[in-house]
């Protein structure tokens, strides 16, 4: 399930116009928190909580550097970190789900690069028997991520002749980004900032960029011999690898607490598909839309933020000139309520987008980038859930 560009790409951060603090932007890492030890079951009973009791999961706090100075956000616990001008939602909600797993934030600008450019072989190198166990029941899952990565977009803008640069690749799935994370360490948001997007990186990568086009070697890059042949060539690769030795530069790598074993259920491979099967007259049938919301309760219920496949159209109404008709988008569910009778998840969007932007009765319930979705509005688009085991 491959997540592309919403509509718009020049999203505004929800809360840009709340007061900014004067500290230094790598604070001391308050971004610690608690995490559960134990491993849910890999076969477990999903059922719906009928009588959609409140609870709510508690999201690891940290901090968001704002582009270009030395300030933070105020309450950076209160506002999710934005996409800004990228396209790789799949990277931010994949992030709050590992966040939430291990109790520390991680960078999505790293969960992108990993995805993109980490060897899936050296899973099988991790000595810890669960992630050993999980390989062996997914044999297909070096498939599944060769699948995902070349389904990636790459962006004409800016990049005529369509090379893999990092930063011009769109799209991902959220299980292959969970799995692969288990490579290397995890790095924090603090080190590898990634609040709007790849803001903090423009000049970094517009330098490259242009040694890259005057000084591309012909030689093959370790880092980059396992991913595909798509995200591959000659001007890319000087690009790419330079980012992932910045990358090792910057983070201070740490040992995952736990191993991440990603859970998916999924009604189409993206949005675009599920769009198709509706218009087929093929619309996934209420078994499958009752399971994805029982596997939304049991993960809830279970404290793991699940991430969903779903509409952005669902929060907002597509711009007439937008040639994007899927819009398809991912976001983590972190809590659960019944108001007016009806049972609500709450949302946490990643593109910074104000709330006053979002539909009527949808911008009323929005608050800070998270938004209370019904049942039945995310029945309408909802066609993937994946957890943390």
């Amino acid at each position: 399930m491959v997540r592309q560009a919403i509509g718009a790409r020049a999203l505004s951060w929800c809360a840009a116009s709340a007061a900014l603090l004067l500290v230094p932007a790598a604070e001391p890492a308050s971004a610690q928190g608690s995490f559960d030890p134990g491993f849910l079951p890999a076969r477990a009973h999903y059922a719906r909580d009928a009588a959609c009791r409140p609870l709510r999961i508690r999201m690891p706090p940290g901090t968001h550097a704002l582009p270009g100075s030395n300030r933070i956000s105020p309450k950076p616990s209160e506002i999710p970190a934005g996409q800004g001008e990228s396209a790789i939602c799949f990277a931010y909600a994949t992030a709050d789900m590992i966040s939430q797993r291990v109790g520390r934030v991680v960078s999505p600008l790293d969960v992108a690069t990993k995805f993109y450019f980490a060897d899936p072989d050296r899973l099988p190198e991790i000595r810890n028997p669960a992630l050993r166990a999980h390989l062996r029941a997914h044999p297909r899952h070096r498939a599944d991520i060769a699948w995902s990565r070349n389904a990636t977009d790459i962006a004409r803008e800016g990049n005529a002749h369509l090379h893999p640069f990092f930063d011009k690749l769109e799209g991902g799935e959220e299980a292959a980004a969970a799995l692969l994370y288990n490579l290397g360490g995890l790095c924090e948001e603090r080190d590898l900032p990634s609040h709007e997007g790849y803001a903090h990186f423009l000049r970094y990568f517009a330098a490259l960029r242009f040694s890259s086009a005057v000084r591309a070697p012909r030689i093959s890059y370790a880092s980059l011999l396992g991913t595909v042949h798509k995200l591959r060539s000659r001007r890319a690769d000087a690009f790419n690898a330079a980012w992932l030795r910045h990358v090792e530069a910057r983070c201070r790598r740490q040992s995952l607490p736990v191993p991440l074993l990603p859970v998916s259920y999924r009604v189409a491979a993206n949005q675009h598909e599920f769009m198709e099967m509706l218009e087929a007259g093929r619309p996934p049938g209420s078994r499958d839309v009752t399971r994805m919301l029982a596997i939304v309760d049991y993960a809830l219920a279970h404290r793991r933020a699940p991430t969903i496949g779903y509409s952005w159209y669902i929060l907002q109404d597509r711009d007439p000139s937008d040639p994007d008709l899927a819009a398809d988008h991912s976001s983590t569910v972190i809590a659960r309520r019944r108001s007016g009778g009806t049972c609500q998840y709450l949302v946490q969007d990643n593109t910074g987008e104000y709330c006053t932007r979002m539909r009527a009765g949808i911008r009323e319930r929005c608050h800070h980038g998270r938004i209370w979705l019904t049942e039945d509005e995310l029945k309408r688009t909802l066609y993937s859930v994946i957890y943390l085991r």
